[in-house]
């Protein structure tokens, strides 16, 4: 390259970071502004639908009703825009090259809005991250940028949005690093630190510098309390166990019912929440009010016990049932309820002096937020931006680690990633994140195995491998893998006379297999293990089958390298 060209590409190059620091500032100021407009469209829906003081018959019927709207909506036009939207910001961002349509921006949107006012137990920031997302991947695309720029706008609309809807700049960029690129270290650091402070000065200019709760003054009152935290802690690690395997357990059970009961699930669910609501109100859509009670030491043992137990059921009913909203502020309600019986507890019946249960409260939003959403430096600065003050560093560290460890060893798959996989959506791990040049399973696979058909008898099974030398044999189809049948099985079995039974009935169903982007160190783990054939499926469609890697690939592979 001589010097004149070398000094254009410089200069073009140059002029490209200018731009997208001009692009980060504008997603600051309108994810800001989206976070903003979702908040008041929830205040507004639910203050049409219920008024003032709604009667039980309301509680009831708007839930229900509102739900067959959303429901219809979510199963004919917006299916990406169920539940919270964080694992699809996710999924996006790793998947898909940053590409959010923009109907699932506006439909999540509408049926969030719809869906929390009506009452649901749902939050409003994990909306938010995917409506601020879903924006900086539509701009970027509308500027045409390269799919590597639109695929970097994505955390940072992310981060702006979050910031906004909650009020915690810090926070919002730890949580972009932590949850959605995977990567503490990310490059974008500075660009989702410029993009959430914009949209914070854009939401404090709009709904005024109020903080989003009152917050007690902290302090340790006698260094044995820190045991009283680590008690919090164990207690917030249980809770958020139950709350992921119930949430997860109850999601599968909808996905499991008929395809066309899909439109009236939510409704379902409506009707759940509106008996619930009828009993306990104190539930209904993001319930940050109450949250605040927790936080000054208002409410008593047992209705800290009660709003707990009912939050965790309603969540997971509006959830599961297919709704449009997150388990963000849920998470935090669970944390306030938890942390301020603790509290309340151990200062009955520590033999130390004890801080007010307000405090309690406090620790444990971030306690439950670790355990539940798995990100532990996210959880303590939130905290810590929420009340400025260090003192409550250590307590919040000591129950926070005790509550992550927890929520881990009894739940190894972080919620957000384990609800994509019941999509069939696998996102890249650590096993995936390898150096540049490192051979993957792309670039062993053949991309054209034989299939067996589902409906084929062992008869003509074997007719069509018969003369193939493979270990094992894919059975489905290109667009859904059944599982595998193995060559000896096969053999055996048609020589035997039982040309005439579904092949079906020699088939291994949930094989072994890899993703294209998986490692050649994991590809020959994986292999020793499968019966001579290994699947390589889809990360975004799990049972689409992308190739296979047969012994005779791997030998190849070896061979040409």
């Amino acid at each position: 390259m001589n010097l004149d060209t070398r000094s254009i590409a410089e200069k073009l190059l140059l002029r490209e970071n200018h731009v997208f620091l001009v692009l980060t500032i504008l997603l600051g100021v309108v994810g800001g502004l989206s976070a903003v407009l979702f908040t008041l469209a929830i205040d507004a829906t639910r203050n049409v639908l219920f008024g003032a003081a709604p009667s039980p018959w309301r509680l009831l019927a708007v839930p229900t009703l509102v739900s067959l709207v959303t429901g219809y909506l979510l199963a004919k036009f917006f299916n990406d825009a169920r539940g919270s939207g964080v694992p699809q910001t996710e999924a996006a961002y790793h998947l898909h090259q940053g590409v959010i349509p923009g109907r699932v921006v506006l439909g999540k949107f509408l049926t969030g809005a719809l869906c929390v006012g009506s009452g649901h137990s749902m939050g409003r920031e994990g909306p938010s991250v995917q409506i601020g997302a879903g924006i900086a991947s539509v701009l970027g695309r509308w500027l045409r940028l390269s799919p590597a720029r639109v695929q970097s706008l994505v955390p940072i609309g992310a981060a702006a949005a979050l910031s906004a809807a909650f009020n915690t700049p810090v926070a919002a960029v730890l949580f972009a690093l932590e949850e959605i690129i995977g990567d503490m270290n990310a490059a974008l650091i500075g660009s989702t630190v410029v993009a959430s402070v914009t949209a914070v000065i854009v939401e404090r200019s709009i709904l005024g510098n109020e903080p989003l709760f009152r917050v007690p003054a902290y302090h340790l009152v006698h260094p044995a309390e820190l045991a009283g935290y680590a008690v919090l802690g164990i207690v917030g690690g249980v809770v958020s166990v139950l709350f992921c395997k119930l949430l997860l357990r109850a999601r599968g059970f909808f996905k499991q019912m008929p395809e066309w009961t899909r439109t009236f699930q939510p409704a379902m669910g409506g009707l759940a929440i509106g008996v619930i609501l009828v009993f306990v109100p104190q539930v209904m859509g993001v319930g940050y009010e109450h949250v605040d009670q927790a936080l000054q030491g208002s409410l008593a043992l047992k209705t800290l016990a009660l709003l707990c137990g009912v939050k965790l059921v309603a969540t997971i009913i509006s959830y599961a049932s297919g709704n449009a909203g997150g388990i963000f502020a849920p998470s935090l309600f669970l944390g306030a309820m938890t942390g301020g019986a603790v509290g309340i507890v151990i200062r009955a019946w520590a033999p130390f002096p004890t801080g007010d249960p307000g405090a309690y409260a406090l620790v444990g939003m971030g306690t439950l937020f670790a355990g539940i959403i798995r990100v532990p430096m996210t959880s303590v600065f939130m905290i810590f931006e929420l009340t400025q003050d260090y003192q409550i560093l250590v307590p919040l560290m000591v129950a926070n680690l005790l509550s992550f460890l927890i929520s881990r060893h009894f739940q190894p798959k972080p919620v957000y990633h384990a609800l994509l996989e019941q999509d069939g959506v696998h996102l890249p791990g650590a096993a995936s994140r390898v150096t540049q040049g490192t051979w993957r399973a792309r670039d062993i696979m053949v991309s054209d195995p034989v299939f067996i058909p589902v409906g084929s008898s062992i008869g003509a099974a074997w007719s069509v491998v018969e003369k193939d030398t493979s270990g094992a044999f894919l059975v489905g189809s290109r667009e859904k893998l059944v599982g595998l049948v193995k060559r000896r099985d096969l053999e055996e079995s048609a020589r035997s006379g039982r040309v005439n039974v579904p092949v079906m009935s020699l088939v291994i169903p949930e094989p072994l297999h890899v993703h294209p982007d998986h490692s050649l160190e994991l590809v020959l783990e994986r292999f020793r293990g499968s019966p001579g054939l290994l699947p390589v499926l889809s990360r975004g469609e799990v049972h689409r089958v992308e190739g296979a890697i047969t012994l005779e690939t791997i030998v190849q592979f070896v061979r040409s390298d």
